[in-house]
């Protein structure tokens, strides 16, 4: 079954508690939660390092596990979040969703290696040469695998690349353009990047098989911004704290290599490929802000 963003964000912390442990937030429901109007109050063992608007999960490791928001954080044994989550019991975890950021870039490097595939038949009532893009198509990433047309002919007959193109309209909207007009539907096979759906917690599109693969790319994302964050947000004076601030930030990024490498090894890749570089250069997510 696939694997839902709660599941991620999880394993993501498994892989870099022991270094990232200072920036995860944790709490944990002491009581039943008391519904008070839309919102539910919980009483748990910490607020600290939790603010009103910040985006989180509570999972009690059950279907009733959900992403919400914190409505109030203003006490110390009181957390309020937003709906009715009343079904969760006693000893849940809420956390932040701060790795979230570091999984949507791993789901976007993975997917350059193995995207998703969709079929989708486009039905004609007026014959054209000129259509819509297939539902999703993402500009500068998705791509045709073939078109069959017209449909259901034995054995299936595919068009030639040379029979059709994508184009940029007066309008500035890109289309599906062929080479003559086409008077029966027509099956597009594309692909697409992986992502989540809209369910409350999302469901990924990717096999379960690459679970760890991915999360393997996440954390090794999320330690390369911290070996940088770090070195920036740290500014000692004295010369041996320096050098142990620079253990750290090595310690970082030996151990989101070996990450790297692990997922590397399952796509059949160089590890060099995941980032583009030889892991010198930090990944993007370096320049966005890890919250203390």
């Amino acid at each position: 079954m696939p694997k839902n963003k709660i599941q991620f964000l999880n394993q993501i912390e498994v892989k870099v508690k022991d270094a990232a442990g200072e920036f995860i937030k944790t709490a944990v429901t002491t009581g039943d939660g008391k519904l008070n109007g839309n919102n539910t109050e919980f009483p748990v063992n910490t607020t600290s390092g939790f603010r009103i608007g910040d985006e989180v999960y509570i999972d009690d490791k059950s279907a009733n596990s959900k992403f919400t928001a914190v409505i109030n954080a203003d006490t110390a044994s009181q957390l309020t979040l937003a709906g009715d989550l009343t079904m969760i019991t006693t000893g849940a975890f809420i956390k932040r969703t701060d790795a979230a950021q570091y999984l949507d870039e791993a789901i976007a490097v993975y997917s350059k290696y193995r995207p998703f595939e969709k079929l989708e038949r486009k039905s004609i009532l007026i014959p054209a040469r000129i259509f819509d893009l297939p539902a999703g198509w993402q500009i500068g990433f998705s791509s045709v695998n073939f078109i069959e047309y017209p449909v259901n002919s034995t054995p299936p007959f595919y068009l030639d690349e040379n029979d059709y193109n994508i184009f940029l309209d007066e309008t500035n909207l890109y289309k599906l353009r062929f080479a003559y007009e086409l008077s029966n539907a027509f099956r597009i096979d594309y692909m697409l990047q992986h992502s989540f759906d809209n369910a409350n917690p999302p469901v990924i599109s990717a096999p379960e098989s690459d679970f760890f693969c991915i999360c393997n790319i996440a954390s090794g994302i999320y330690l390369l911004a911290l070996a940088s964050r770090y070195g920036q947000n740290v500014n000692p004076s004295i010369g041996s704290e320096m050098s142990s601030y620079d253990k750290m930030t090595d310690q970082y990024r030996r151990l989101a290599k070996e990450l790297f490498g692990q997922a590397a090894q399952w796509l059949g890749i160089e590890v060099s490929e995941l980032n583009g570089t030889n892991l010198e250069q930090e990944a993007s997510s370096a320049d966005q802000t890890i919250n203390i």
